[in-house]
């Protein structure tokens, strides 16, 4: 099965070249994100790889679909990047890698958490202005706060289970509660979370539903100087009313891995002109808001297991025509 591959680093064709080395899969790698503009440069692929940056919608679908593509694998846990009713629509499959190292996520959500209660980014630039006074560098002990975790699946529980070792009193909300997570955390309404948590941790899928989860609205709802950190979804947030409630003081901080448009942007070298977006400049300029580019799953174990998975997913395709792991349904769990 001939394969066309999206977003392959240089150091991961290894990975590629022993999967060849099997038998059974061939690949042919793609040197920008896939989008309407050059869905046509697919030939005699039946399936495809892809990362969170390319544009899969019912155009880019229907494309693929007359050109012979049958299968689609995301390389991602999300999956809001793909039109799963264009994917239906025209017969086709698609598959996710939903458990591949939630470690590594968690691990960057912490360190966003500290960076921002340490007011590290607001240090760096008095260092660099020469001033090695205290002034405004107070912060904030984790495990002396009330965390809330929106989404207690793989990577929520993860993420408690970091916080529990700080010592962090930890809530959890989740529409579908599950037995482990309420070990690490005590369950409440969504909306108590928000009134009772110091700092918010999002780790939900990007649904209809979940959508600027957090805006205008429950903004209002958080105690005044709350933090919150998103290494989940862009679309979670409105990050216009994120921008004002840190300008009002609010939030007192804000740490974010992921963009709503990010598309325009990541994995790409622009200026903050080129991008035009006074929202995402304006909130790279608040000495209070930390900005990693869509990296926190970026380590060197969880692309190989992301890889594998990825993999995996379509030998059990070609064997018998499905996998494990194939997406029935809108974006589910992370």
């Amino acid at each position: 099965m001939k394969v066309r591959v999206y977003g392959a680093q240089p150091d991961e064709l290894r990975l590629y070249d022993e999967a060849e080395k099997q038998g059974g899969l061939t690949f042919d790698f793609a040197k920008a994100p896939l989008n309407e503009s050059n869905v046509d440069e697919v030939q005699d692929c039946e399936a495809i790889i892809v990362m969170t940056n390319c544009q899969v919608n019912e155009k880019v679908v229907e494309m693929l679909a007359k050109k012979g593509v049958k299968y689609i694998a995301t390389r991602s846990a999300g999956s809001d990047h793909v039109d799963y009713a264009a994917v239906k629509k025209y017969g086709m499959h698609c598959c996710n890698v939903p458990f591949y190292a939630p470690e590594a996520i968690s691990e960057h959500t912490i360190l966003m958490a500290l960076r921002v209660l340490r007011h590290e980014k607001k240090c760096s630039a008095k260092l660099a202005a020469g001033d090695y006074t205290l002034e405004g560098l107070k912060g904030r002990q984790l495990g002396q706060l009330t965390a809330g975790v929106l989404g207690t699946g793989r990577i929520g529980r993860t993420t408690m289970t970091l916080l529990n070792g700080f010592g962090t009193r930890v809530l959890g909300w989740d529409p579908y509660p599950n037995e482990p997570a309420a070990k690490l955390c005590t369950y409440v309404e969504r909306d108590q979370l928000l009134r009772e948590s110091d700092i918010i941790f999002l780790h939900c899928p990007l649904t209809p539903d979940s959508y600027h989860v957090i805006g205008k609205e429950t903004l209002s709802m958080m105690r005044d100087g709350a933090v919150l950190i998103n290494t989940a979804r862009g679309g979670l947030v409105d990050h216009a009313a994120v921008l004002e409630a840190l300008k009002s003081g609010k939030l007192s901080g804000f740490g974010f891995d992921v963009y709503e448009d990010e598309a325009a942007f990541v994995r790409k070298k622009k200026t903050l002109d080129e991008i035009g977006d006074p929202v995402f400049e304006a909130l790279l300029a608040c000495e209070d808001a930390i900005y990693s580019p869509h990296v926190a799953f970026y380590t060197d174990g969880a692309i190989y297991s992301m890889i594998e998975v990825t993999l995996d997913n379509l030998r059990q395709y070609q064997a018998t025509g499905e996998c494990r792991n194939e997406i029935k349904e809108e974006a589910g769990p992370v």
